[in-house]
């Protein structure tokens, strides 16, 4: 049983705590399909543990007929993704920039482009701290114009962390929201003053616009912090997120119009997308905005899945005035941006959007953003939904009063069906 050292009771005033961080992902032009994953298994989250033998895997295409002579370095970032004070021999091991040896040609494609990619930590360097990291790939000597950045996490075991996922009490948000409670434990690791010292983000799935920042417990006990703020930490539940078949440029996959050669590409026209936020609830098997890459036709999806031109299109009878509709998912890196900004056509009446996309199984949905608001709501055209499968990453972090950096001392991700949604 455990013994109270205080009593921390949060007035609950539903005070925005969404996180307006700084985005650490970047892509310039002539880049594409970017991924950073463990080593092996290209759907989890670029998240290791220090001190391990875990490794991540990044790998990018470049539209070019020469290599060039790429580097990378790595940067220590604390929790909003602000470079930390930090010199780079005290969370590095080793000496940077080290190149990029690893590449292939592409083969028997209509678009030309180098594949590269790189495993780290490796012999060059390895990770001496915990936190939040941002590796940069730039050519040589020109360390300041990165090509790509992309965000990492090393993680520490220092505390445990137990979700719980579930139908909020609230009468009127039932059956749209899911609540999220959570405790951290930490019977080995002393936290004196768990308000200013730890630090937690929470994420649905791969959004950077909607995540929560500014948590603070509700109750603190002896070795642990209970997070169970009613009404506060609520997610749209949102719907499964809809799916493109890009695998094969013969056959038409569901929800394919037909498939074109204009050469020199390929076309893929897709039926005009549903209005799923006035319809029930359907279950289907999705992998939560992500994509891999795969090809039919061909061995090595890595050199010869080709590029593909996919045109979107979404029915509205009119266009909205003072928001914009994006196409989000891994397929855009989960930004919301020019590149993945729908159009309207007047004479169609539909937004419309073409993607540049490598041959694969993608995940998306339509979100519409308020120009105002930096959250975008995913009800009006995917519906919300409490029981739909949604996966929630929780990071821990903390910081004593003589650290002089942000220490990721755990990291749970949770599933809203492993962890069963209760009444």
């Amino acid at each position: 049983m455990y013994i109270f050292k205080y009593l921390l009771i949060s007035i609950i005033t539903l005070l925005p705590i969404y996180s307006s961080a700084n985005n650490p992902v970047f892509t310039g032009v002539g880049i594409h399909t970017v991924q950073l994953h463990k080593t092996g298994w290209n759907q989890s989250m670029p998240i290791i543990h220090l001190n391990s033998q875990e490794e991540l895997t990044l790998s990018f295409d470049e539209f070019a007929y020469d290599t060039k002579n790429y580097q990378y370095s790595i940067i220590h970032c604390n929790a909003n993704w602000e470079e930390s004070d930090l010199m780079q021999t005290e969370y590095v091991q080793g000496f940077m920039p080290n190149p990029v040896l690893d590449y292939q040609y592409s083969f028997n494609t209509t678009f030309d482009y180098i594949h590269y990619s790189l495993a780290f930590p490796n012999e060059d360097i390895q990770l001496k701290l915990s936190g939040n990291y941002i590796i940069k790939v730039f050519e040589l000597g020109e360390e300041d114009k990165p090509i790509l950045t992309r965000p990492f996490f090393v993680s520490e075991s220092e505390v445990s962390i137990v979700p719980q996922i579930k139908y909020t009490a609230s009468s009127s948000l039932r059956s749209s929201m899911q609540e999220i409670h959570f405790s951290i434990l930490h019977p080995r690791f002393r936290i004196d003053n768990p308000r200013e010292q730890i630090k937690v983000v929470l994420q649905q799935n791969g959004r950077w616009d909607n995540q929560m920042t500014e948590l603070k417990p509700l109750f603190v006990r002896d070795s642990e912090l209970v997070y169970e703020h009613n009404r506060e930490i609520l997610f749209d539940g949102g719907n499964e997120y809809r799916w493109l078949d890009l695998r094969s440029t013969r056959f038409a996959a569901e929800y394919v119009e037909g498939i074109s050669f204009h050469d020199p590409h390929y076309h893929f026209t897709l039926f005009p997308d549903k209005n799923l936020g006035d319809r029930s609830y359907f279950y289907r098997e999705d992998f939560n905005g992500k994509y891999y890459i795969d090809v039919r036709e061909n061995r090595d999806p890595e050199i010869e899945g080709d590029y593909v031109y996919v045109h979107f299109k979404l029915p509205v009878e009119k266009p909205f005035l003072n928001s914009n509709i994006y196409i989000s998912g891994g397929l855009t890196n989960w930004q919301m941006d020019t590149k993945n900004q729908m159009q309207y056509n007047v004479q169609t009446q539909m937004y419309e959007l073409s993607l540049l996309l490598k041959q694969g199984f993608y995940n998306y949905q339509y979100l519409v953003q308020e120009q105002s608001n930096p959250h975008a709501e995913v009800s009006y055209f995917e519906g919300n939904y409490g029981q739909t499968e949604n996966d929630y990453t929780i990071y821990v972090y903390y910081r004593s009063f003589s650290d002089n950096y942000d220490r990721l001392v755990g990291v749970n991700i949770a599933n809203s069906l492993k962890y069963t949604l209760t009444k």
